[in-house]
């Protein structure tokens, strides 16, 4: 994979200190967002020495692996994630960030999806990429991972939105047989700190990223608890349109549950089709800085 790394090593260095310096991630957007950066770079030269050291280093190391970030006081920060609620101050990416501005589903489904769930995964990532339009799901088994190589294998874009941090990235198995120059259409993205662990908070965390980047969200077996159901339910509450993709037989009790909340069944393919090009020929919303 290709990696192209352009931000400073300053940048990294605020990026890593500004959330603590802030109190928090949430609040490190509020202060960007509604202040800007100089007052957060004031509070970060406050930080312990030893804070600050820390962060040089971290920053170098990820200044040499090609690791850039994004602050969402950017205009390249994407707007439709932006305005999600808690939108992370900073993305620390991998790979080529113009996939961020282009048309764009979140999938997300089951780790342990049976074999029609998976097959509607690898359709959904073969017929986004037939349109240009950028799938996003979370990395993992299953749902996730059909998605992402169905995307990239399709000759299309793929974001891949990890629950750790970017250091802990590695190419898993299923990816290794895709040839290098398709494998420089994913993008790796992380809100953690660069070096945090896998944990369940995180990745529940982390679907609020995948929900955020999507103009549209795609629910594949959702089941009675767990992120898909947490994330379709989200994107209703924020206002994004929610695709359930239903199966012959009985509905798994999250899929019931988000068309009852009021998502939009999806029982075939040539639908899946016209709804992702009815999302490729609307006009982009008009973001904050324009």
């Amino acid at each position: 994979m290709t990696i192209e790394g352009t931000t400073s090593a300053r940048e990294l260095v605020f990026a890593l200190l500004a959330p603590y310096a802030a109190g928090g991630p949430r609040r490190a957007a509020k202060f960007l967002l509604q202040s800007g950066r100089r007052g957060l770079e004031e509070m970060t030269s406050e930080l312990p020495y030893e804070e600050r050291l820390a962060a040089a280093e971290m920053a170098e190391r990820l200044h040499a692996e090609g690791v850039g970030v994004l602050f969402c006081d950017d205009p390249a920060y994407p707007d439709r994630l932006r305005r999600a609620p808690g939108a992370p101050p900073v993305l620390y990416h991998r790979g080529p960030i113009e996939l961020l501005d282009r048309p764009s589903i979140g999938v997300c489904g089951s780790r342990s999806a049976g074999s029609a769930g998976l097959r509607a995964a690898r359709a959904c990532g073969e017929d986004a990429a037939a349109l240009g339009v950028v799938v996003v799901s979370g990395y993992a088994k299953g749902v996730d991972t059909e998605a992402h190589i169905a995307a990239l294998s399709a000759g299309g874009g793929s974001v891949a939105v990890l629950a750790e941090g970017i250091l802990d990235f590695r190419l898993k198995s299923a990816y290794r047989d895709l040839p290098d120059q398709v494998l420089e259409q994913l993008l790796v993205v992380s809100q953690f700190p660069p070096s945090q662990r896998w944990t369940a908070g995180a990745a529940m965390t982390r679907n609020q990223v995948i929900v955020g980047l999507g103009d549209a969200v795609v629910a594949v077996e959702a089941g009675e608890t767990g992120g898909t159901l947490r994330a379709g339910k989200a994107a209703l509450q924020g206002g994004k349109r929610l695709w359930v993709l239903g199966f012959p037989g009985e509905d798994p009790p999250g899929t019931r549950a988000l068309l009852a909340a009021g998502g939009s069944r999806i029982e075939s393919r040539a639908a899946l089709a016209a709804r992702l090009h009815d999302l490729v020929g609307e006009p982009r919303s008009q973001s904050l800085f324009d």
